[in-house]
């Protein structure tokens, strides 16, 4: 067996999985960050009516969202506490009402004030079903993102990811901290690699339903779609974010090659013409590069290639094993797994291979990093607990956070940003 294929069995195998179970418990490792985090107050809403709450308090959802976004740092009181907030130099603060209507619905406004003066910096209403408060919460903080920061937030981004769910791998989708999950796949094989297609309007996966290999994609509220038939092994997905094109890896014989490929029209051509193996492309924010992994030097390692095709060049070469790489949203940096003494590792590094950064270590095995959109978090699969989960870190791999439990859960991919539509 050729040392591609052995990385994607080692994947395969990675995914293989305990039962799925619902979140109980968030382990948050603080780390040494070199960014500076702005201090937040977060006081509970004022609640007109009994409100039987679906998850969380709107301050506790907030809380996470301050503490999750590598931005903020909650500062937490019952109550507004001018002194505590000029202490823990919050200058504004976070707050608001809760009220049940007679439909059953609940009324949120939200408020961001200035701690000294309590003026309104921001202000927000949502009226919605009990379920979607915490949808309706985190769009009210990307708007204090915004308001404070003039930057997108991602509280209200989604991950798809792979869980096993009574004895079967099943991609699922959740919000961005692990909340809100809901099941995707239910069929009784195996289903893996999940990535996003333009517009968070679906995702594209891998099945084993004929005993090997194959692609599918699925819209939100559709069916699924068997993707280019006319190959028999089909895997490793990765969609244009400017025209929603795939490339993919096929295996034809003891070779692994990529294509690029129409998910409407189902055409299909070669995108490169290498002699060695290559799986896991990942096109650059801008769509006009493409990385990937090949063994064209022996051991798998990561290369970058222009849109058409040419100009390969390699990255890594600390190392003998570098997989799965993924350009950062700003198109500035790359992050990748890396073998380390037997370990799976995370790294970061510029484009040309240079300023390498260890964000994992000591840990157990680290892998499937995934940037947030806003290239601040970086999302990945660690067995470090025992089983595999999924954690958020900071970019610099400080503010470790687990956001699954229970059963075991692999390879995270980050959605978009949403433009305010939801997934139902």
């Amino acid at each position: 067996m050729n040392k591609i294929k052995l990385l994607f069995v080692f994947v395969a195998m990675a995914l293989a999985a305990p039962a799925f179970a619902a979140i109980d418990t968030i382990a948050v490792d603080v780390g040494i960050s070199v960014f500076q985090t702005m201090p937040i107050g977060v006081v509970p809403f004022e609640e007109e009516g009994t409100i039987k709450w679906a998850n969380e308090a709107p301050h506790l959802i907030l809380t996470r969202d301050a503490n999750l976004s590598g931005r903020f740092e909650a500062v937490n009181s019952d109550k507004f506490d001018l002194v505590l907030f000029s202490k823990k130099r919050a200058r504004q603060y976070v707050t608001g009402t809760a009220t049940k209507l007679s439909n059953g619905k609940i009324k949120l406004d939200c408020y961001l004030y200035a701690a000294e003066t309590k003026d309104v910096l921001l202000g927000e209403s949502y009226t919605v079903k009990p379920y979607d408060v915490r949808q309706a919460v985190h769009s009210f903080f990307d708007k204090v993102v915004y308001r404070l920061f003039g930057e997108r937030g991602v509280a209200s981004t989604k991950l798809a990811y792979v869980s096993k769910i009574d004895g079967v791998k099943q991609v699922v989708i959740s919000d961005y901290d692990g909340f809100s999950r809901r099941q995707i796949t239910r069929d009784s094989s195996i289903n893996m690699m999940p990535v996003w297609q333009k517009g968070n309007k679906g995702l594209v996966y891998v099945n084993f339903r004929k005993q090997r290999p194959n692609l599918y994609a699925i819209t939100f509220g559709g069916k699924e779609t068997p993707l280019f038939t006319q190959f028999k092994q089909t895997f490793s997905p990765a969609v244009n974010p400017k025209t929603g094109e795939l490339l993919f890896s096929v295996t034809e014989g003891a070779k692994t090659e990529l294509y690029r490929g129409d998910m409407k029209t189902g055409s299909a051509q070669k995108f490169l013409h290498l002699k060695s193996n290559q799986v896991s492309p990942s096109w650059s924010p801008f769509a006009s590069e493409v990385l990937f992994t090949s063994d064209r030097g022996g051991s798998p390692q990561v290369y970058a290639v222009g849109k058409d095709g040419t100009d390969v060049r390699r990255i890594t070469y600390m190392g003998h094993y570098n997989e799965r790489a993924s350009w950062s949203p700003e198109g500035d940096r790359i992050v990748y797994t890396s073998m380390d003494d037997g370990k799976m590792n995370i790294y970061t590094c510029a484009l040309d291979g240079t300023d390498i950064i260890q964000l994992t270590s000591n840990a157990g095995n680290n892998e499937h990093p995934t940037w947030s959109p806003d290239g601040k978090l970086i999302a990945f699969a660690s067995d470090r607990g025992g089983n595999y989960q999924i954690y958020i870190m900071r970019k610099d791999g400080s503010g470790v956070t687990r956001i699954t439990n229970g059963s075991e859960n692999t390879s995270p991919t980050w959605s978009w940003f949403f433009d305010e539509k939801k997934v139902k």
